[in-house]
């Protein structure tokens, strides 16, 4: 089983402030809190600098579901019907 951390996470691992982090990666710490949050989806591109700066694989890291913060197994205890 792969565990994943959360974006997050893994920059407080890496020992970075948001502030750092931001800067190595090439945004603005708001910027990296949204995509932190779920706030705003995280493009690849920049999801794949992030991992190099945190020194992890990309797939280890864990994102929300954009706009609700929620991550991809609590969706999966939603109940959907078809019409």
């Amino acid at each position: 089983m792969l565990i994943k951390i959360t974006l997050a996470a893994a920059r407080v691992n890496a020992g970075l402030s948001q502030a750092q982090a931001a800067k190595e990666i090439g945004i603005t710490p708001k910027t990296l809190r949204n995509y932190e949050k779920g706030i705003t989806a995280i493009p690849g591109y920049r999801l794949k600098k992030a991992a190099e700066v945190y020194d992890l694989p990309e797939d280890i890291i864990k994102l929300p579901i954009v706009n609700d913060g929620a991550y991809d197994e609590e969706e999966k205890n939603l109940q959907f019907t078809t019409v």
